[in-house]
């Protein structure tokens, strides 16, 4: 910038100029004039400097002294790690670049909110403190740097919790009993030196982003619910959303008071079509307020106002809103999108908050090709470079055997598979009809096991007193045969895992046309078996769709190892963005998200 003795040359100059023509001084003390301007306007705007000496005092101050009460009221977590560290450092800040946040400390506190958001545990952050001390953030070195230990100390919770899977959530169900461990205990902990020397090496390394960026989700699914929980958090912030009238019907041609309100608070969540509003906006000639405000509660309105309109545009918004809530798309006010629409935005928030963490089950590649279940929308897709090959409708594990959510990789498919009943099924559900009805075998194909020398020996089933076992003592295997009534139809398609779960086929197709479809004892039965199998066999050893349906109508069961294998994610999302950029929202059938004041509204 120039400075004021620049400015004074040029005054200078002006007067060795007095004898040339008039119009020169004009001229230059113009340019001046300028100049001391841009000199004057660049010191207002010169950044606060905050000297090294002056952040150790202060650091110090809050790592030794004050690590009991930081900003007033915080006690330091992780205070014993801190001190040694920042001492490495010479109480220089990581997150502050003098009195201002750097973009990692921004990213970090993004984090931090949308992982506190769902109040689903006390996650340690003392973010009520953060945000109240982030609006006065000045040049004051004591407040500045109490941020600074503040974000830190966050930060070593924040990477515990996600590096010892303490963020996933729908672990733990006993529904599938299973031997794999979720979160770490024990010596497989990442401990505080650990995150500590994590932070040193990305420091070192000038990767700090990187390091942020990798406890958390990457995948655009996960980014897109990023912006529509800000998008519902600015609405519940606003303090302007309210409950409808719950007994509310309207249809397209209708006015009504509330129509102006409805029609504010479909575009706040997206679903009114772009530049719906313009028009009523606009037409403000008589001083009338503006077509998003609407008229106080008991005051007369004229009703014949457009604003108060039902029209076409305000009836696609309903029928927006609708379809992304999986309702019937009517364009009407109904009691059921009445209930959808008086949920508040901060319980919509925490939905959204909570699925964010889902994407935690997930590796940070999905794959190529892969197979995508989403069980809150009983549907599958198979996904070729980030888009839907085929989709189909699914059913889940009923609510006291609820699917569980898991990802791994589909190694095997079965044409004409027989079907071995799990222990668990077989003294629970199969040994009562025994009991009632001991032809119950012959009438479903199945075939009785016992085991001899390890070996398995086919019995009779006709000389069993099947009033003699229990659930506790049941000591044969049954396995049905394949055909038409085989329960897992006729395709099976297999991937490791320790809790007995795999695609299938059904005999029961008519299942399909059912809405909420959570009916299977946990494995994920599929729509369009013999599609699936064709198309993941496509150019292998001659399995073409002619003799899929050859080994299955025979009876043949084959058992098929993919030349190439494919991921298959097992997930639980009731909201999600879709492929058009649409927030979807699904009723939670397996009562997951059940959070704070989530709960009365998770599933209508």
């Amino acid at each position: 910038a120039p400075s004021i003795s620049q400015c004074s040359i040029c005054f200078r100059a002006i007067k060795r100029t007095s004898a040339r023509p008039h119009h020169m001084p004009i001229i230059i003390g113009s340019v001046c004039a300028l100049l001391l301007f841009a000199a004057l306007g660049a010191s207002i705007y010169t950044r606060p400097f905050m000297p090294p000496s002056v952040a150790q005092k202060h650091m110090e101050h809050w790592l030794i002294e004050g690590a009991r009460h930081v900003a007033g009221e915080v006690r330091l977590r992780h205070i014993r790690n801190l001190e040694p560290f920042y001492l490495k450092r010479d109480y220089q800040p990581i997150w502050l670049d003098s009195y201002q946040l750097r973009p990692e400390a921004l990213e970090l506190l993004q984090l931090l909110r949308e992982t506190a958001v769902d109040d689903w545990r006390q996650y340690g952050y003392s973010l009520e403190t953060l945000e109240r001390e982030m609006l006065r953030l000045s040049n004051i070195p004591e407040q500045a740097t109490a941020i600074e230990v503040l974000l830190s100390d966050a930060f070593i919770t924040y990477a515990q919790q996600a590096l010892n899977n303490e963020l996933l959530p729908d672990t733990g169900e006993a529904d599938h009993p299973t031997m794999k461990k979720v979160v770490a205990t024990g010596s497989q902990r990442i401990n505080d030196e650990q995150v500590i020397e994590l932070l040193h090496e990305a420091l070192r390394q000038n990767r700090l982003p990187d390091l942020i960026n990798s406890l958390s989700p990457q995948h655009t699914g996960y980014r897109a619910l990023r912006v529509e929980l800000e998008r519902y958090r600015n609405l519940d912030r606003s303090s302007r959303w309210v409950a409808l009238p719950h007994d509310l019907t309207l249809k397209a041609g209708d006015r009504h008071r509330d129509v102006p309100y409805l029609r504010w608070l479909l575009d706040q969540t997206g679903d009114l079509p772009a530049g719906a509003l313009a028009w009523l906006i606009g037409d403000n000639k008589n001083n009338n307020p503006p077509a998003n405000e609407w008229p106080a509660k008991n005051t007369k309105v004229d009703l014949n106002e457009a604003k108060f309109l039902f029209d076409g545009p305000l009836r696609d918004a309903v029928k927006s809103f609708q379809a992304r809530n999986k309702l019937e798309t009517t364009g009407a006010l109904n009691e059921k999108t009445m209930q959808h629409l008086n949920i508040p935005p901060y319980q919509t928030a925490q939905r959204i908050a909570l699925n964010m963490k889902r994407w935690r089950h997930l590796p940070s590649d999905l794959g190529e090709r892969h197979i995508m279940v989403n069980m809150a929308d009983f549907s599958m897709q198979l996904v070729k470079g980030g888009k839907a090959e085929l989709e189909m409708k699914v059913i889940i594990g009923n609510l006291k055997r609820r699917t569980p959510v898991m990802t791994d990789i589909v190694r095997i498919i079965e044409i004409a598979p027989t079907w071995t009943v799990p222990p668990r099924i077989a003294s629970s559900y199969l040994l009562p009809k025994l009991k009632r009805n001991p032809d119950y075998l012959n009438q479903k194909g199945f075939d009785v096991l016992t085991w001899k020398n390890g070996a398995p020996v086919h019995v009779s089933a006709e000389g069993i007193n099947w009033k003699r076992y229990s659930s506790r003592h049941l000591p044969y295997t049954f396995v049905q045969r394949p055909g038409k009534l085989n329960a897992l139809g006729t395709v099976k398609f297999l991937f490791p895992n320790d809790q007995s779960i795999y695609l299938h086929d059904t005999s029961q197709p008519q299942l399909f046309d059912l809405d909420k479809r959570a009916l299977s004892s946990g494995c994920v039965r599929v729509e369009k078996p013999r599609l699936l199998a064709e198309m993941l066999l496509k150019g292998q050893d001659g399995w073409h769709r002619g003799q899929i349906d050859q080994a299955i109508d025979h009876n043949r069961t084959s058992r098929i190892r993919l030349k190439n294998p494919l991921p298959v994610h097992l997930m639980y999302w009731t909201t999600w963005v879709d492929e058009s950029g649409k927030l979807q929202i699904r009723d939670d059938v397996y009562h997951r998200d059940l959070i704070a004041g989530a709960a009365a509204q998770a599933s209508l």
